[in-house]
């Protein structure tokens, strides 16, 4: 029986190289999800059921590059056969929603090389490939938990909101020369100068490095309040700690509208990411923030003057 799944899955792996429409493509990830799941209950060989796991992850990353594709081409007004093809089907005909869409599209995200290291070292430890597990390797995810990638542009309207707010942008600590085109801070910090060693000062834009290494580090940057006013472009995570503590230093929060698209190096629009964000406001300008801000998002005051200070 064994080698009778291990051929299909062979097969599977075969249809999956040939497969061009996204509709071919999640019906061979949900035969291979049946087989995972009739494996783990036959309680066939581990290695048996990580294989069917990765022909649906397979899967999922090439659904995640036609997706991607559609959205790139919608961004610049292009098509070519790949988003053609599917446009015609329709997320919704599939029965695919937007949660999932953007968890594949993440998945492939991780390089072929770094996917292909995870299902090797899976299998020499005996421990489960799931999809979880790739998605802690993707550097593409612009969430709260990731590990990864610091080089997502803000769009020129939140920051030319957060300029008006404060009445000039003194220093952005957590920047490049790329950012600099929008935000124009008087003095920015890059990772080379690390901004964490230095004082800040004046009125301070900052979209912080999302890896969950620095983001921590940051927030307790921010709360030592060397600085007269602070606008900080950060995700939604209220749960996690690092949020929690910049909030309780804050004046006010504006909590944006939908999902930034944050901008590539090229200024062009990346894909949504998988949560939403968060304008913080450090200072005493609270009137100013909110009328700056009440058409980008909610905005609501933290009155916890017990907390901050101010």
């Amino acid at each position: 029986m064994q080698s009778t799944t291990l051929q299909n899955i062979g097969k599977a792996h075969a249809a999956l190289a040939k497969a061009t429409s996204l509709k071919d493509i999640l019906e061979i990830r949900d035969q291979a999800e049946a087989v995972r799941v009739y494996i783990k209950a036959a309680k066939q060989c581990h290695l048996t059921a990580n294989a069917a796991t990765e022909i649906k992850l397979r899967a999922e990353r090439k659904a995640g590059e036609l997706l991607a594709a559609r959205e790139k081409a919608k961004n610049q007004h292009k098509k070519s056969a790949a988003t053609t093809m599917v446009a015609a089907e329709t997320l919704a005909d599939l029965g695919v929603s937007h949660n999932q869409a953007s968890r594949w599209q993440q998945e492939a995200g991780v390089p072929e090389e770094t996917f292909q290291q995870y299902i090797d070292e899976s299998n020499e430890k005996e421990t489960e490939i799931t999809q979880s597990g790739l998605l802690k390797l993707s550097g593409k995810c612009h969430v709260s938990n990731n590990s990864g990638e610091n080089e997502w542009y803000t769009p020129p309207r939140y920051i030319e909101a957060a300029r008006m707010a404060m009445g000039g942008i003194d220093l952005d600590p957590a920047s490049c020369d790329v950012a600099q085109a929008n935000v124009k801070a008087g003095v920015f910090y890059t990772q080379d100068l690390d901004g964490l060693s230095k004082r800040w000062f004046g009125n301070v834009w900052l979209n912080p490095p999302y890896s969950k290494d620095l983001i921590g580090k940051f927030a307790n940057k921010i709360c030592e309040l060397e600085f007269s006013q602070a606008c900080i472009l950060v995700n939604n995570a209220t749960d996690s700690r690092w949020f929690q503590q910049i909030a309780k230093a804050s004046d006010c929060i504006c909590l944006v509208h939908g999902r930034i698209k944050f901008l590539n190096k090229e200024n062009e629009p990346m894909q949504s990411p998988l949560q939403g964000q968060a304008i913080i406001y450090i200072g005493s300008n609270r009137d100013q923030f909110k009328n700056c801000f009440k058409d980008i998002g909610l905005v609501l005051d933290n009155f916890n003057e017990a907390t901050h200070g101010r």
